[in-house]
């Protein structure tokens, strides 16, 4: 009587095993980029989020916050999330805005506008030819696997703010009055 053997030889196990591994790489890769696309809804939530406590703070005031000598990445005219200056902001926004979002990268000490730094900047002052401060505003932030985007309410033709922000990679919302 022949008895047969019953296995894998080396050959099959290999073939699963090279089998297993490209599968696992397009699950980690796949997984990566829906990682990247959930920050990037965060982020343009969060920006939603900021556009509407900093007009309830416009209703409420007349003006925009304006930063000045705050620690900033980008300089003292500028709030930026991944420094001490955002605290100081949701100081301002008390009442307008129950949390204040970071980005969910929160790059420290890189300046999102030209870098490929992820975090929230905001600069509220008078550019756009506004006589006054606090007419104008805007949130530069960077995303990661959308296309970044540029948006604006209002009129900013002359000194217009955003341009080289967009051209080096980063997002902005602008409001001018």
């Amino acid at each position: 009587m022949k008895q047969s053997k019953s296995g894998f030889t080396i050959v099959e196990l290999l073939i699963v095993i090279v089998v297993i591994g490209i599968l696992a790489s397009i699950v980690i890769v796949s997984y990566n980029k829906v990682q990247s696309q959930a920050r990037d809804s965060k982020r343009k939530t969060d920006v939603s989020n900021m556009i509407k406590a900093l007009e309830l703070y416009y209703s409420d005031n007349g003006k925009y916050p304006t930063a000045s000598g705050t620690n900033s990445s980008v300089n003292g005219s500028w709030y930026s999330s991944d420094t001490t200056s955002w605290s100081s902001f949701k100081g301002v926004l008390t009442g307008a805005i129950d949390t204040l979002p970071s980005d969910p990268k929160n790059s420290a000490g890189a300046v999102t506008s030209v870098s490929t730094a992820y975090n929230y900047a905001y600069f509220g002052g008078s550019y756009c030819g506004e006589s006054s401060v606090g007419q104008m505003y805007i949130i530069v932030y960077r995303l990661e696997a959308l296309p970044k985007e540029q948006a604006s309410d209002g009129d900013c033709t002359t000194n217009e703010l955003g341009s080289a922000y967009y051209a080096q990679g980063a997002s902005f919302y602008r409001s001018a009055k």
